[in-house]
């Protein structure tokens, strides 16, 4: 039997996966597209046949798929339903609050113990020091997943038995890094207006800001390319909407995430939803 199974293998879920198999752990794999396997099956992996297989490999379950819908649907049929019972979860994802909460639930639900995590960092930072995860909810469960965590980050924070507080922290970290990019985004706007070049903007950055990417893509002009650390349009409406979402829903201020939100929304309307991030001052420039 592995030692824990990684369900879903983007960047992420791949990281995190071989961090885990090059420290000596005994790993099943499973993902809905093969070659993402094959790759990890010649890492040292065991590659699930499916998804019951996987869960049926390991008492303890890594789910690091794109959202909490697609974790829900997947572990909904019963056949899955039925292996996942008496094992212990933790899914690594972006998520609202309430979805963490829906989430130990729906588990709970099955018979398994659940905890929620973030994932705050790159899939580079994983497998050192410089990785950040938070997680929050039942003890017990931590204690389960206690060693994979911290082979896999330097920075690993239990926020406690409140299964909302990791995804609450994810928010306000988000927030704050949003508001670099935008911010830098209508600072590039004014050094523009003005005939500054964007490139001394980006020189007075301290080294390893987040904005120095966003900014160079700018003065390059480059926003076909995603930046190493960047992301596109659509990814960073994805964090918007959510950003938006949870201040409707918890009734505070929304005004600062609504501007965002239309400008990104502009930038798709556009046509730019797969560009850098970057892009949304294209259609910043439009007069009005």
């Amino acid at each position: 039997m592995s030692d824990i199974s990684i369900i879903g293998l983007g960047a992420m879920g791949s990281a995190i996966a071989r961090a885990l198999l090059a420290n000596g752990r005994k790993v099943t794999v499973w993902n809905r597209s093969p070659d993402k396997m094959a790759a990890l099956g010649g890492a040292g992996a065991d590659t699930a046949e499916d998804i019951i297989e996987a869960v049926s490999a390991s008492p303890r379950m890594l789910v690091c798929l794109l959202n909490y819908t697609a974790t829900n649907t997947l572990f909904a049929s019963p056949d899955v339903a039925g292996a996942i019972e008496g094992r212990s979860v933790i899914q690594l994802g972006t998520s609202s609050p309430q979805e963490s909460q829906d989430a130990e639930a729906f588990f709970n639900g099955l018979g398994a113990g659940y905890i929620d995590g973030t994932i705050m960092c790159w899939p580079g930072n994983i497998g050192t020091p410089s990785g950040r995860i938070a997680v929050a909810g039942a003890e017990d469960v931590f204690s389960d997943f206690e060693t994979d965590l911290n082979i896999l980050v330097g920075d690993l924070r239990n926020m406690g038995a409140n299964v909302r507080a990791a995804a609450t922290l994810e928010l306000a970290f988000l927030s704050r890094l949003l508001g670099i990019i935008f911010g830098s985004i209508q600072g590039a706007l004014a050094c523009e207006a003005e005939g500054v070049p964007v490139s001394e903007f980006t020189s007075i950055l301290p080294p390893g800001d987040r904005a120095i990417p966003l900014t160079e893509t700018i003065h390059a002009g480059t926003f076909e390319t995603i930046s190493s650390g960047g992301a596109s349009v659509d990814v960073a409406g994805e964090a918007v909407t959510g950003l938006y979402d949870h201040a409707v829903s918890a009734g505070i201020n929304s005004e600062l995430p609504a501007l965002w939100l239309d400008w990104v929304r502009r930038a798709q309307a556009a046509g730019y939803g797969s560009q850098e991030t970057a892009a949304v001052i294209k259609e910043l420039r439009k007069p009005g």
